[in-house]
């Protein structure tokens, strides 16, 4: 038996997952004790999934009906790649769920019963994904903004603190984390060299951010990183900090697993 450290993915699984995917992740958890995720996890959640759906909620709020939101969503740039198409289908959701819950009913309320969805959905995300079933929250930062969603004067969703970022007067204690292990950050740096990984992986910018994010902390160190890359550590943070006799367990086995491998550890997918 092995123990479980579970990544962003499985824990967005597991919190806002419904069918197979959400019990293919607990029966692996139960059955791969103990389970953690870090709080690196969390903080990712929050910057991502989590304020990607709060957006989304305060740019309908904004606008003076849903045709009129959806069509600020798509004349957003197409630089913005995922996240654009990402908040068009958060929106998608939240239409045919109003949609089917009274698809005859008058659409007056549209707009009301949208706002409610998007704001349950950003709220239970955010409180299950602390409260996984048999997964302790591990590996605190100083530098995350924990604590509630909060809404603003226009009732608007806003992040603890009013941020879905780090505390600015802290430095990256994920960095930190991780520059306490040069030798294992020089094998994640050269585990991510072009000439190593597939190229599948090798040409995604992700990658590439990635290992120039490494580069950097081993350069300058926990205190000069600059935070603004916190979220390019990613998967490479998974694969410095799982313990010894755990497995890392995601939905992402390509980036994961030659991470992994460089240090001896194992990726699985549930």
């Amino acid at each position: 038996m092995t123990g479980s450290f579970l990544d962003t993915t499985i824990v967005v699984h597991m919190a806002e997952g419904t069918g197979q995917e959400k019990a293919s992740g607990e029966a692996f958890v139960r059955s791969n004790q103990p389970a953690g995720t870090p709080f690196y996890a969390l903080r990712e959640l929050l910057d991502g999934r989590v304020r990607l759906i709060c957006e989304v909620h305060n740019m309908l709020r904004a606008a003076e009906n849903p045709p009129e939101a959806i069509a600020a969503l798509t004349r957003r740039s197409p630089a913005e790649g995922r996240k654009r198409m990402a908040r068009v289908d958060v929106f998608r959701q939240a239409a045919q769920h109003v949609f089917a819950a009274n698809p005859s009913g008058p659409r007056d309320d549209e707009k009301r019963e949208m706002l409610q969805y998007l704001m349950l959905k950003a709220n239970g995300l955010w409180l299950k994904s602390r409260k996984l079933r048999s997964v302790d929250v591990v590996q605190p930062l100083a530098c995350f903004n924990n604590g509630k969603l909060t809404l603003g004067p226009s009732k608007e969703l806003r992040g603890p603190n009013d941020s879905f970022t780090c505390v600015r007067t802290e430095r990256c204690a994920a960095a930190a984390y991780m520059y306490d292990k040069k030798i294992e950050l020089g094998k994640l740096i050269d585990a991510l060299h072009q000439n190593k990984v597939d190229q599948r992986i090798a040409n995604k910018n992700e990658t590439n951010q990635r290992r120039k994010a490494l580069k950097e902390l081993s350069k300058q160190g926990p205190s000069e990183f600059s935070k603004q890359k916190c979220r390019a550590l990613g998967d490479a943070y998974f694969a410095s900090m799982c313990p010894i006799g755990s497995v890392v367990l995601t939905t992402n086995l390509d980036d994961h697993t030659p991470l992994c491998a460089a240090l001896g550890k194992e990726a699985k997918k549930p």
